[in-house]
């Protein structure tokens, strides 16, 4: 692989996996004598579909008894959780059919695939345009939904059933060297650019398949023009399987025009070479996708997706009740319906705000030690933590759904600085508790050496006091106010070996990520101005 290739940072966050390919029957006839199509994984059944996509991180009710430091960490685990839904269902079918039909038209073991392909190649160069490579039976559909209903991740989960890349050598006993793209994902760039869209694609097939069709096809700043007809060769030279569109809803704020352009080069990709496209957005994009007919014709070839927020009913229950284990509060709150609709009551059935409302009421019961899951503390959370969102939940409440478009997104919630905040309470509150047990030593130990030196009378009345005063905490006086010249006493303790005792207080402090001034006052050993 090229050296500048390898040290160019990857565009892809995750990746799905290679494959060398194997064959299998795909007993439905249209599909067989295919290997584009006989490499993929099999046709699933929804019981299949359902395994494949739950994720449940492991949980053990233990936990509930470790300590608070360690559940701070152990509640994150309910974020990873993935609970199939109907919706999930639907769409890795709509996956299923939509990538198959799409190579039913592109089959490599037919001679006049590659001679069209090479036909088209070549009018690539000389005219700039996409030759059709037959009757194209590939379809796409859109996506619409509100930001935290969990159309990407439910996509991403969706098409990693699948492998990215499948490496083809051998078929049928002949040779067959390909490197078959099954899927792509790929993000619509911020300002709309059909050409940022494609420079992107180059990069993204690229950090796949090793190639280095971003250098080659970058030089001399190409216009759109040129980049499209390239983009769609590279994806007709290596079958790419599915071009999925997420963030769709920024072609809104394209340059004049910007929406249509890129628009119709999806139809293009459709028809021209025929793989499906999947445009996924907000409903922010409803009125641009909605405003392009052979745009919507096209998008509906598996039949677009609404997805709306959860019903209050019993998918919502189910949902609540495969989240609702993962519980680490150290008294176990068993789920009611009072706890399934207040839930739903602050968050609308949108399930990312339902899960991080949760984590979220978790740890406020942990850090103010009240370690349990209250309705009090769940609308708490929520009023502190959903500010942001509050004009579309407010919008879902009173049914003013059209509203929603107007809405630039659904803002999510930046939990960092939740768990940030509750790590710091809870290390403050272990340090207080270390300081505790460690002045109950230095009491100990002092009261000790006292008694031991007043049996051997080496300790007179005026000294016996401050041998006998912790070290580690501050001496109080009965005045409010005192003056400067009352502090010799506070002066003898500090004499009286006091450094050690100081230097293991920051020490402590240190440990827990608290500054050496703050452990000092914490420890009493730091007084307000006022105080003299």
């Amino acid at each position: 692989m090229n050296p500048e290739l390898s040290a160019q940072p990857s565009l892809l966050v995750g990746k799905g996996r290679l494959e060398i390919a194997t064959y299998k029957d795909p007993q439905i006839p249209n599909y067989q004598d295919n290997p584009l199509i006989e490499a993929l994984p099999k046709i699933l059944t929804s019981e299949e579909a359902l395994t494949k996509l739950a994720h449940y991180p492991s949980y053990d009710p233990v936990q509930r008894t470790w300590p608070s430091h360690l559940r701070v960490h152990l509640i994150q685990s309910a974020l990873q959780f993935f609970a199939p839904l109907p919706v999930h269902l639907d769409l890795e079918q709509r996956f299923s059919r939509l990538i198959r039909t799409g190579y039913q038209a592109r089959n490599p073991q037919r001679p006049s695939f590659w001679g069209n392909l090479n036909q088209g190649v070549m009018s690539l160069s000389q005219e700039g345009s996409v030759s059709h490579l037959g009757r194209s039976t590939a379809n796409g559909f859109t996506i619409i939904g509100m930001s935290g209903v969990g159309k990407t991740v439910s996509v991403e989960s969706i098409l990693s059933l699948y492998p990215q890349v499948i490496i083809h050598n051998h078929y049928r006993n002949r040779d067959f060297t390909h490197q078959q793209l099954v899927w792509l994902k790929l993000d619509c760039p911020f300002d709309g650019s059909i050409r940022g869209l494609c420079l992107n694609f180059f990069q993204a097939v690229d950090d796949l398949l090793g190639t280095q069709y971003y250098k080659n096809y970058q030089k001399g700043r190409p216009n759109v023009d040129a980049l499209i007809p390239l983009m769609a060769r590279v994806a007709s030279l290596h079958c790419l399987g599915a071009l999925v569109i997420d963030e769709i809803q920024h072609l809104s704020s394209a340059k004049s025009g910007g929406a249509s352009l890129m628009l119709n080069f999806f139809v293009q990709l459709v028809n021209t070479i025929g793989v499906p496209v999947i445009l996924v957005g907000t409903y922010k994009a409803w009125s641009v996708l909605s405003g392009e007919f052979r745009s919507s014709r096209r998008g509906t070839g598996q039949g677009d997706l609404i997805w709306d927020r959860m019903a209050n009913d019993e998918i919502w229950q189910l949902f609540i009740e495969s989240l609702w284990r993962y519980q680490y509060v150290q008294k176990l709150c068993p789920l009611t319906p009072t706890f399934s609709q207040v839930l739903y009551e602050v968050t609308q059935g949108i399930t990312d705000l339902a899960v991080k409302v949760y984590v979220l009421a978790q740890l406020r019961a942990i850090t103010t030690g009240k370690e349990v899951i209250t309705k009090a503390i769940i609308q708490s959370v929520a009023r502190d933590s959903l500010r942001l969102v509050n004009p579309v939940l407010n919008a879902l409440k009173t049914g003013m759904t059209q509203q929603l478009q107007g809405f630039e997104d659904v803002h999510p919630i930046e939990l960092g600085t939740f768990f940030q905040e509750a790590i710091s309470t809870v290390q403050k509150v272990d340090y207080l508790n270390c300081l505790k047990a460690s002045t109950t030593k230095s009491v100990d130990h002092n009261l000790l050496v006292a008694t031991s030196l007043e049996q051997q009378g080496e300790i007179t009345e005026s000294t016996s006091l401050a041998a006998a005063i912790p070290e580690t905490l501050p001496l109080k006086t009965s005045s409010p106010r005192r003056k400067i010249t009352n502090k010799p006493q506070l002066i003898t303790r500090e004499t009286a070996n006091n450094a050690t005792t100081l230097i293991e207080i920051v020490t402590i402090g240190t440990a827990h990520q608290i500054s050496g001034y703050e452990a000092l006052k914490l420890a009493g050993l730091i007084q307000p101005t006022t105080e003299y």
